[in-house]
């Protein structure tokens, strides 16, 4: 009888065949019983690692960098509650598509049900929120051949559902690896993976087609209408194209990857402003693209149109449509169904009307976006107006709601966030995954309370030797409910107490941290602020003091100029 592998040597050939299939690093928080995992890891060439001493910020850094670069990211933990902490980070890559390898180290079965320390089921650890579980046996019991290939299928299985995968993987001891381990190989006949492209049906091509060149119809790009990698170029330039040829302008979501266009590609600025304006056009036909829009104002007003075809379309294939008023669903892979549909008969005045309502709105808000007051759309008009930001990773809440609001049509910088769940934890740890990906400065670009929730992900930015530049509108506790019913229901002292919640912080305590420079900007300052944090490698902070008061109100009156502009 053959003598199955030490667990390192398991370990290995696993990594090996879910490196062959495309993982593009392993984030690896330390611990003792995912030892053949680390040291494995440690050793495969061609699998680059990174060390997290956080499991919640190791798991929202493999987010970051899987969604930027559209490539798997293997984690890897110990046995008890170290897997436990990856699960935000893995619900949110569920909701929003992003391919991870989650491999936790267990315990063996012996040991469960025992009282042993550092054990509880780990099986079914993550529920619904992965597209797949795998439970590995123990150690290498296995074999060779079949941990190469659970690692290629588990890895492929991410790549092809677009989702976070669950392996669940016990050891007994010795878990040190043995002095003679052979390096593990791959079989040439296993490839590399890749995301499932469907082609359209030809009923649905000519479908659109028909649409497309009998109707005014309208595009709504949602957040990742146009995926993260190079693959998702393909889907853009398709939706641009289409755009131009039928002449139905685009309203692009901030997270859409479709803003900074061409200028042949008719492209609607500020519309979440527009629409709250009541300034939207009615057409026969909306193509909705993607995820749901951050702009709420944008559902509101195609909830208000019974007698529009909306029809429904996402790169993933997945439902986004909360609203339930979709009446037609396109499948298939998104650039090929848009590049099938042959129409070049642009609707010009349809076209022409759409653009000038961009053009009337944008140059109502540059008229009207200074006040006496400092407030959060201002801050959000400097970091889009500002040439050294370029790519930015949004914390949920109101910052990435202002970049959406106030960000150009023509701002051409990459925007992520995290808004498959729209959690606001992990932000600062999800920037540093993107800062890998991109190799370029991430501004990251998050409120108080989010930067509060994710410390341990600034101080891991600083030991990771990654370049972010943190900008902070400070209003002192939860102002985004201030935007929300809830604050004309209760007293100012209830409503303070129970959703403001002032936390009183003086960020000017990363000024003694050691790799981080604080900053904190006003109006006249801040463009110097981010030019600084631009020309300097590391972390810098920027903390922008506001007052929420006066944010809300700067919303309303910017509003009204565009109201007040349009016919």
């Amino acid at each position: 009888m053959t003598q199955p592998p030490d667990s390192t040597t398991a370990a290995a050939s696993f990594l090996a065949g879910a490196a062959r299939a495309g993982a593009r690093r392993a984030v690896i928080s330390p611990g003792s019983r995912s030892t053949p995992l680390t040291v494995a890891a440690h050793r495969l060439d061609g699998l680059p690692t990174a060390i997290h001493l956080d499991e919640r910020s190791a798991a929202f850094a493999a987010l970051g960098e899987a969604k930027v670069s559209g490539q798997p990211v293997i984690l890897i933990c110990s046995s008890g509650t170290a897997g436990a902490n990856y699960h935000p980070a893995v619900a949110e890559a569920h909701q929003s598509g992003v391919a991870l390898v989650v491999i936790t180290a267990d315990r063996p079965p012996e040991h469960h049900g025992w009282g042993v320390g550092q054990t509880f089921p780990q099986h079914g650890l993550f529920g619904d929120h992965v597209v797949a579980t795998v439970n590995m046996p123990v150690g290498g019991a296995g074999g060779i051949e079949h941990a190469v290939r659970a690692g290629w299928q588990a890895t492929s299985i991410a790549i092809e559902q677009g989702g976070p995968v669950h392996v669940n993987w016990p050891f007994r001891l010795p878990v040190e690896p043995a002095a003679d381990a052979p390096p593990p190989t791959v079989p040439a006949s296993l490839r590399e993976a890749s995301a499932i492209r469907v082609a359209p049906s030809h009923a649905d091509v000519v479908a659109l087609e028909d649409l497309a060149g009998h109707s005014t119809g309208v595009i709504i790009a949602g957040p990742y209408a146009v995926l993260g990698g190079d693959g998702g170029n393909q889907t853009r330039d398709a939706i641009w194209s289409f755009a131009s040829r039928t002449g139905w302008p685009i309203l692009a979501d901030v997270l859409s990857g479709l803003r900074g266009a061409p200028p042949d590609v008719p492209i609607v600025d500020v519309p979440d402003l527009v629409a709250r304006a009541n300034g939207l056009l009615t057409p026969d036909v909306i193509l909705r693209l993607g995820d749901t829009p951050t702009a709420k104002s944008l559902m509101l007003w195609w909830q208000s149109l019974p007698d529009t075809q909306q029809v429904y379309a996402d790169p993933r294939g997945r439902w986004h449509d909360p609203s339930h008023t979709a009446t037609d669903r396109l499948r298939g892979d998104l650039a090929l169904l848009l590049e099938a549909v042959s129409v070049t008969n642009p609707n010009t005045d349809w076209t022409d009307r759409w653009r000038q309502l961009g053009v009337d709105a944008r140059n109502a808000v540059q008229d009207n976006i200074q006040t006496e007051e400092w407030t959060e759309a201002q801050i959000a008009a400097a970091v889009t107006n500002h040439p050294a930001v370029t790519d930015v990773f949004a914390s949920s809440s109101m910052p990435i709601r202002d970049l959406d609001t106030i960000g150009s049509s023509n701002w051409s910088a990459v925007v992520h966030a995290n808004r498959g769940v729209n959690g606001i934890d992990g932000v600062v740890s999800a920037a540093i995954g993107a800062a890998r990906a991109s190799g370029t400065r991430q501004t990251v670009f998050i409120g108080d309370v989010a930067i509060l929730h994710d410390l341990g992900g600034v101080f891991d930015a600083v030991r990771q030797g990654v370049d972010l530049t943190i900008i902070v509108p400070n209003n002192n506790g939860g102002g985004i409910f201030s935007h929300l019913p809830i604050r004309s229901v209760l007293d100012d002292a209830e409503y303070e107490t129970l959703f403001h919640t002032p936390h009183d912080t003086n960020f000017s305590f990363f000024d003694a941290v050691d790799g981080i420079t604080f900053t904190r900007a006003d109006r006249e300052s801040l463009p110097q602020s981010i030019d600084d944090a631009a020309d300097r490698p590391g972390v810098s902070i920027i903390e922008c003091p506001v007052l929420t008061a006066d944010s809300v109100a700067h919303l309303h009156a910017l509003t009204a100029a565009v109201r007040a502009a349009l016919p």
